[in-house]
């Protein structure tokens, strides 16, 4: 399959699984295009997609945002940037990131049972587990920019309506994503080149993502909460074998 064909095939991919989830455009194509392309190039090639998609999301979805469930892990994440990434820099990246993967798997498989179930009906709302999410996301975020999946995690625990969720991750990344692209630009990853080549595939991106709101418009919320909880999973299997 020739490269350009195998790219526009990724981003079609990592477009869908975005605009259906609200997140995992970064989990799906920077470990694809790094097949294909050194890490540093598959990040900022995806980069500009990213950021432009969780603004786009934020926008759209702006009415439905709840920022009372945000406030928690907001400020979780505040503290997991500034002790988080001090203490992660302390420990292996493999133990690390099987840490992660264990942990999202723990909480997949608990929120499925019964008992899980009833117990975070019970706590989920409480604003330590927002807390406790949040760090855990700032943390991996500021030290490998993993922090999608604690973020869904908590969103998910907390409310039942795809649209919330969405919205959430949206203005909550979309945030962090612009903080980062100043730090990427100042660091010299992006260039007008490449830029440039990142155009190249925005139709691929586009089609990817029209057909994940159609799939999300035409989805139940047991639907999307099952998919979003295969997503992680998979993200988990993707961290431990990665690591």
């Amino acid at each position: 399959m020739p490269e350009a064909l195998a790219l526009a095939l990724i981003f079609v991919i990592s477009g869908f699984t975005m605009s259906f989830a609200g997140f995992g455009f970064a989990l799906v194509s920077v470990p694809l295009l790094a097949l294909l392309l050194p890490v540093k190039e598959a990040v900022a090639l995806q980069f500009p997609y990213c950021l432009a998609l969780f603004l786009y999301q934020a926008w759209h979805y702006r009415d439905r945002l709840d920022w009372k469930l945000m406030k928690p892990l907001v400020l979780g994440t505040a503290l997991g940037l500034a002790i988080g990434t001090f203490m992660l820099y302390h420990l292996s990246e493999v133990t690390l990131k099987r840490s992660l993967a264990v942990f999202i798997v723990a909480v997949v498989i608990f929120n499925l049972i019964p008992a899980g179930q009833s117990f975070m009906a019970r706590h989920a709302q409480s604003p330590w587990w927002g807390r406790f999410c949040g760090f855990i996301t700032g943390s991996f975020f500021g030290a490998y920019t993993i922090g999608g999946p604690p973020a869904a995690l908590y969103i998910t625990s907390v409310t039942d309506d795809p649209l919330k969720a969405k919205s959430f991750l949206a203005s909550f990344f979309s945030v962090q994503f612009v903080i980062i692209a100043f730090f990427y630009g100042y660091a010299g990853m992006f260039s007008w080149e490449g830029l440039k080549t990142t155009l190249i595939f925005s139709p691929a991106v586009a089609a990817g993502s029209a057909l994940g709101f159609w799939a999300f418009a035409h989805a139940s919320n047991r639907l999307y909460r099952r998919v979003v909880s295969l997503m992680l999973l998979a993200t988990a299997v993707m961290l431990w074998w990665r690591a």
